[in-house]
């Protein structure tokens, strides 16, 4: 759970790691035809899931592997929608569908605060691409409902690319430069998570997120790949799961 802001760096670093889905169950297909929404079958969350199982036992040392798939596959599951976004990208020429995050706490006697994560994958049966991208708010008694700004440093977020190659190999980006802007759509929100199992001191409700970035990397992490950049520069609708913690 992020806390405090000298905790989000990694927490949205551990988001990422849900490229790390691999390749399984034929029998589901990727995304066609134009952006829209799309219900994932309980048949393709398992998909997810039994691959991220796969994943995080293939990776011992990382085991945010797990942790951030737990956290994406909650949001399939409680029965928010994914919706395919076309965006501008060299990390992969697959159709994405997008799905997002907004975590708000209300903290007694602290300081109350947002988090915001965007997730886009290809084929759910087969991904091989992600594209993360995280922000984060702080201020005042009422978690904030945007964020916007640079990336990194004293920037509002982070954002990182993966790709999955064969026999499990990854490659992977962060993002060094850019910008990010998530909106939360508070006035109008979608009602209570159908499928969300009560937690306490957690309610969920499904929302829209209005984001728009442009973020580049410089080069992947092991020097494999040159530079890769991802951007929506007007605002894109991502279907959203929102998280209300009081304490």
């Amino acid at each position: 759970m992020l806390i405090h802001r000298s905790a989000r760096c990694n927490w949205l670093t551990t988001i990422a790691t849900l490229t790390l889905v691999a390749a399984c169950s034929s029998d589901v297909t990727g995304p066609t035809g134009p952006p829209g929404v799309v219900q994932l079958t309980a048949a393709q969350v398992n998909s997810l899931d039994s691959a991220v199982n796969v994943a995080a036992d293939n990776n011992p040392g990382n085991q945010d592997v797990r942790t951030l798939a737990d956290s994406a596959l909650d949001v399939l599951a409680a029965g928010v929608q994914a919706k395919q976004i076309d965006i501008n990208t060299d990390v992969t020429t697959a159709p994405l569908m997008f799905v997002g995050i907004h975590r708000a706490y209300t903290v007694a006697g602290s300081t109350s605060f947002s988090t915001w994560t965007v997730v886009g994958f290809n084929d759910p049966a087969h991904v091989s691409t992600l594209i993360d991208l995280g922000g984060y708010a702080a201020g005042g008694t009422t978690p904030p409902n945007s964020a916007s700004g640079g990336i990194g440093g004293s920037g509002v977020g982070n954002a990182r690319f993966f790709q999955l190659g064969s026999g499990g190999a990854v490659t992977d980006w962060i993002v060094s430069s850019g910008n990010e802007s998530f909106v939360s759509d508070s006035i109008t929100p979608g009602g209570p998570c159908p499928g969300f199992k009560p937690i306490p001191h957690v309610t969920c409700s499904t929302e829209t997120m209005h984001v728009h970035f442009d973020v580049q990397a410089a080069g992947s992490t092991d020097g494999s790949a040159g530079a890769r950049h991802a951007s929506a520069l007007t605002d894109v609708d991502v279907p959203t799961m929102r998280l209300d913690y009081k304490f």
